[in-house]
């Protein structure tokens, strides 16, 4: 069971993984059936096949479904690899994704209904906030990681917020929105997708205020945020960015929101 609890470890850190397991062996196969190797994108390797050539090929193979973001099956015949043992050993390489980190700033109405969006599509879903009250909301969130963070000093969540790919700030103030997305720019991290709520014009007033610091505002910032999907609840609101993201993940052209900025 130790090795499902590290599996479990490694994607929840957010990193992918191979599980090679030994579905089959006959002849002198140094392993067994059952046997399993990991190999994770980060280099790590632990477990094994058995050992020697086998295992050398089992990693190498694990390695190209890692960049391939593949799972397969494999037959080796154990003299066509120099192992005098013989036999024949079939593998099973299985692709296993790392967990999609998404931090969200501010738990409050939008960021509440946002969350279990994202955790129902699969995200590991981070929420910070600053008032206890909004954490103890949090809470009774299946699925959700709420912590109590201050807005002037991220620096506390840097590790998490560097793990994650998707970014998404809704606070309970312009200026804690402003003061949290140049902290984010400011790690120069290439995100995939960093939304910001507000209406056209409060957004423009607060992406020239990041300009007039130095920072440049990436294209991996979309705001207004969402699709232009219509409704103005906060279930009809998370409902619209949670498309957004979608459509970001799988590279599909939308009518983002952002779009409007052109107009005002």
């Amino acid at each position: 069971m130790d090795i499902f609890k590290e599996i479990s470890e490694i994607r929840e850190q957010g990193s992918s993984l191979v599980v090679v397991t030994i579905t089959g062996v006959s002849g002198g196969s140094p392993g067994k059936t059952g046997f399993k190797l990991l190999v994770t994108e980060d280099g790590r390797i632990s477990g094994t096949v058995g050992g020697g050539a086998i295992e050398n090929l089992a990693i190498e193979e694990a390695r190209e479904c890692l960049r391939r973001g593949e799972s397969k099956a494999r037959s080796v015949d154990l003299t066509t690899i120099d192992m005098e043992c013989g036999g024949r050993t079939d593998l099973f390489f299985e692709y296993l994704a790392g967990a999609r980190v998404f931090t969200l700033f501010g738990g409050g109405h939008v960021g509440r209904a946002l969350s279990q969006v994202l955790h129902l599509l699969g995200y590991d879903v981070h929420v910070y906030d600053n008032r206890p009250e909004a954490l103890e909301e949090l809470s009774a969130l299946p699925g959700v990681h709420g912590y109590l963070v201050d807005y002037q000093d991220i620096s506390p969540v840097r590790d998490i917020l560097l793990r994650s790919e998707y970014c998404f700030i809704a606070t309970h103030g312009h200026e804690f929105d402003y003061t949290v997305l140049h902290q984010v720019l400011a790690t120069k991290k290439p995100f995939r997708y960093v939304g910001l709520i507000g209406s056209a014009r409060k957004v423009k007033v607060t992406l020239q205020k990041i300009g007039e610091t130095g920072l440049s505002i990436p294209d991996f910032v979309y705001s207004p945020v969402g699709l232009d999907l219509g409704g103005d609840s906060a279930a009809e609101i998370a409902v619209s960015i949670a498309a957004e993201v979608q459509a970001v993940e799988h590279g599909v052209k939308a009518y983002h929101m952002r779009e409007r900025l052109k107009k005002v």
